[in-house]
């Protein structure tokens, strides 16, 4: 069934917000589905008059929306304004949802008509007031959502369980199933070759559930393999940017992530390391990279972000933000009753438990609760203080304390695959002696001082040199004698 909806306002005033309101219904897939918008100044000229038109259209609406700014507009006959006299015929229906939402804080200085016509509403209805055309885009989209719920039109039971029924099988990418079973499904045994895609999704997944006779894929289904979840689910989104400084002033690099959950976390990844220092120090033979953070406890975040977010929220996407000081993790969704911050170490409760478990099977997730053990141990074993964890509202909110200008300090616990054994490079003594004046002090070599330093020929410093960038260790500035050397 398809509920229709009459918008009215100003419209001189209350253009924008007009817009605004019939935007957030078509582009959100839920809302097209079972939504239609009327707006006046959308009808084609015809010959009747524009009264009996939208008093027509207003007959036929299951939904008022009322904007009220601080014009009455202009009066008729009988001294009301048009948006008036659409409320009171509205009204008078047997089945009737009006949902009203009045522009500021202040009324002082609206018309005296709309303080009359405000203090008539607030007599015998709930309204919500908003400041911009964002924040009346959010009360709408909750508004409608709860009428939906009402009506039973949602499905009941937990988000990522549920079936999405705005779109069938042909949502699902097999490839990125393909891709699953080969590379991530550690805990999965099962004959890949001869398993068809759909049998593997329906009966050992069950990501995808038969509905009348079809083949539908569940919210995890769509959030794990779709070839475009945030079609159906636009909430499936993280902001992430790096910004200058310790405040969110001014952003250097900013990137709205959507997609399937393992291209968004592999596009989180390569914002992030391209978004944070990699420190190097030469320490004997060695050349050590030392990143600012430990990866491994940033993605632990972002995938508890990703699992235990609060999927029925929608316009709050996943926000990492990243500081010179800092990195903070925030999810919408607070925690479930029960659980505190004081008490969350061992403790495994979540309110997506079939994303939890895809998770478990890649070996991304303990069942355990040890995520924010295994956070902090990283934390520490990089040399870096714990990290912090805090609700703020209905937000979840994990804070990752950076080095400073501490960062070469992080040599302990470095990974081997960190470490670069200079000599299996070919690197004699003297290129590792320069490479570590170059990495560690910061000196920059011309073939000259190249020579003074190690009391050689300016052949022999020639081939050194030429030797460290071929072994990707140093690059080259310039051409011929005025050539510089430094680290990469």
């Amino acid at each position: 069934m398809m509920y229709k909806i009459f918008i009215s306002s100003n419209q001189t005033e209350l253009k924008e917000e007009r817009a605004a309101v019939k935007e957030i219904i078509l582009d959100n897939p839920t809302l097209r589905n079972f939504f239609e918008v009327f707006l006046f100044e959308d009808t084609p000229a015809k010959g009747e008059s524009p009264v009996t038109s939208y008093l027509k259209e207003v007959d036929n609406s299951n939904i008022y929306i009322g904007i009220i700014g601080k014009e009455y507009g202009v009066k008729g006959k009988d001294g009301l304004s048009p948006t008036e006299i659409e409320f009171r015929r509205f009204i008078k229906k047997p089945e009737k949802e009006a949902m009203i939402f009045i522009k500021g804080t202040d009324d002082s200085k609206k018309d005296i008509e709309i303080k009359a016509f405000i203090k008539a509403i607030r007599e015998s209805y709930i309204y919500k007031r908003f400041t911009n055309p964002d924040g009346l885009k959010a009360h709408v989209l909750s508004s409608l959502i709860s009428y939906l719920d009402g009506k039973g039109k949602l499905s009941k039971g937990p988000f990522d369980e549920t079936i999405c029924r705005e779109t069938g099988y042909e949502a699902i990418d097999e490839k990125g199933v393909k891709d699953f079973l080969k590379n991530r499904a550690i805990k999965i045994k099962v004959d890949t070759p001869r398993l068809p895609i759909k049998d593997f999704l329906l009966n050992i997944l069950k990501v995808v559930k038969i509905e009348d006779g079809e083949l539908r894929p569940t919210h995890a289904g769509l959030l794990f393999f779709g070839k475009d979840p945030s079609e159906y689910i636009p909430q499936n989104e993280i902001r992430i940017a790096r910004f200058r400084g310790v405040t969110r002033i001014e952003f250097i690099d900013s990137q709205e992530i959507k997609g399937p959950f393992y291209k968004m976390l592999d596009e989180v990844e390569a914002f992030f390391k391209r978004n944070t220092r990699l420190a190097s120090k030469v320490v004997e033979f060695k050349r050590v990279d030392i990143p600012e953070y430990p990866y491994e406890s940033i993605r632990e975040a972002v995938i508890n972000a990703i699992a235990h977010r609060d999927y029925t929220r929608r316009g709050a996407p996943i926000i990492i933000s990243i500081f010179d000081d800092r990195v903070e993790i925030s999810n919408p969704g607070g925690l479930l009753p029960g659980l505190s911050i004081r008490k969350l170490e061992g403790r495994h409760e979540t309110r997506n438990k079939k994303i939890c478990s895809i998770f478990h099977h890649t070996m991304d997730m303990e069942i355990f609760g040890t995520g924010i053990r295994k956070m902090k141990r990283l934390t520490k074993e990089h040399g870096l203080s714990e990290p912090e964890f805090r609700e703020e509202g209905d937000f979840f909110v994990v804070r990752f304390y950076g080095p400073g200008d501490k960062i070469l300090d992080l040599v302990p616990s470095i990974p081997e695959e960190r470490q670069t054994d200079l000599r299996k490079l070919g690197l004699n003594e003297r290129q590792i002696n320069a490479l570590k004046l170059m990495v560690n002090e910061g000196n920059i070599f011309t073939n000259t001082l190249y020579q003074n330093v190690f009391k050689i020929s300016r052949r022999s410093s020639l081939r050194d040199l030429r030797g460290l960038v071929e072994a990707g260790q140093a690059t080259m500035m310039g051409v011929g004698k005025g050539a510089k050397y430094k680290a990469l």
